[in-house]
């Protein structure tokens, strides 16, 4: 008799890494850093353990493209509604910000995976160059609107980059707040601060 595996239908290689990569990512959200496990992704997938390395060669490059994966569907969402806003470049970070603090980013189930991929940045390669790429797409992301907004409105920024670090480093902290304890901070609390934080760098805190 066919087992479960072997009665599944033939998919093509990119359906197949996409499978894992989302088997990953359940793995990390229920299990966290026990959900790095060759054994537990390929139970999860419903696969053979020996297809995590055929498709990606070590379990590091399976969580890194899973990182990646994440990231770039968040930094894809956020974009869109970046678009949406129109053309003013204040309603385009504010629709950044709002949209930060919505469902897109505030999800409890994500603190599992984010903290496993920040754990594995100084430790894996693979996962390095993934937060790089992403990262740096976010950080583009933001010093672009950062930018815009201060040619409308005739203010200086002298650093634009360092700005968006700033406040990446600051939504980043923010997130972490509410992830940890809803309690502490809603995510109308949050919009509020980055917005405070908009009109101090109108004010040339990072003239």
């Amino acid at each position: 008799m066919d087992t479960p595996r072997e009665r599944q239908p033939r998919t093509n290689p990119d359906e197949r890494r996409e499978h894992l990569v989302r088997a990953t990512l359940k793995c990390l959200v229920a299990e966290g850093h026990a959900g790095i496990s060759v054994r537990r992704i390929a139970k999860e997938a419903n696969v053979a353990i020996g297809l995590i390395n055929h498709y990606f060669g070590s379990i590091d490059a399976l969580v890194a493209q899973a990182y990646e994966t994440l990231a770039t569907e968040v930094n894809q969402i956020l974009q869109t509604r970046i678009n949406e806003a129109g053309d003013d470049p204040e309603a385009r970070l504010d629709a950044f910000l709002t949209s930060y603090f919505s469902p897109v980013t505030l999800d409890p189930d994500l603190l599992s995976p984010w903290v496993v991929f920040w754990s594995l940045i100084r430790h894996s390669p693979q996962v390095n160059e993934a937060h790089e790429r992403t990262y740096g797409g976010t950080l583009r992301m933001l010093e672009v609107l950062l930018s815009d907004l201060s040619r409308k409105e005739g203010f200086a920024i002298a650093k634009p980059r360092l700005a968006a670090v700033a406040l990446s480093a600051l939504l980043d902290g923010l997130w972490l707040e509410w992830c940890l304890n809803p309690a502490n901070i809603s995510a109308e609390d949050g919009l509020e601060i980055s917005r405070r934080w908009v009109a101090s760098l109108r004010g040339g805190a990072y003239a």
